[in-house]
């Protein structure tokens, strides 16, 4: 299944993205804002990518350009069915993409999806304070603050306050 925005298409994350995906998580900048404690070998991410398949608790997809560039990833983690609500991560690695919108348009194509076809209610993020181009995606893409975390990451130069940011989907009819 691929899900068609106006800059970004989200597909399923296969072998073809894991190498970027990797480097990325391994990237000094993005593992400070993603609050990563340390880099990803090769063996603990195919492990790591090769565990996605099958499960009910997560959905992962690739943020890719209209033409087919892979630049990112979103996903929904913590799935949780009963209480119809899951946490939705994402991370931009491809420098060259920050600031056209991107992210925002993957977060609300994700949400879209989560409340068509997972039947969700409710959606959250944790977002640092000291990623501040993250909390504006997530605002853009309808998330409030519902509060502040203070001093709960460990930075490796301090603690950071993390914000916890929420959005609510609109009722679709549908029950747990």
């Amino acid at each position: 299944m691929i899900l068609h925005g106006t800059t970004v298409c989200l597909c399923p994350l296969d072998r073809r993205h894991a190498q970027r995906a990797r480097a990325w998580a391994n990237d000094v900048e993005l593992a400070r804002l993603l609050d990563r404690a340390r880099p990803v070998s090769d063996a603990e991410h195919e492990e790591w990518t090769a565990g996605l398949y099958g499960r009910d608790d997560c959905v992962y997809f690739a943020i890719e350009t209209a033409d087919r560039v892979h630049v990112g990833n979103v996903w929904l983690w913590a799935i949780d069915a009963r209480h119809r609500k899951a946490e939705v991560r994402i991370v931009i690695g491809e420098t060259q993409v920050l600031g056209r919108g991107m992210g925002n348009e993957a977060i609300r194509l994700l949400c879209d999806y989560a409340h068509d076809r997972l039947n969700l209610r409710r959606l959250y993020a944790y977002v640092l304070s000291t990623n501040p181009r993250a909390r504006r995606a997530f605002e853009k893409a309808g998330f409030e603050v519902e509060g502040v975390l203070r001093q709960d990451r460990w930075t490796g130069e301090g603690y950071a306050d993390v914000f916890l940011l929420g959005r609510l989907l609109p009722a679709c009819g549908l029950t747990a």
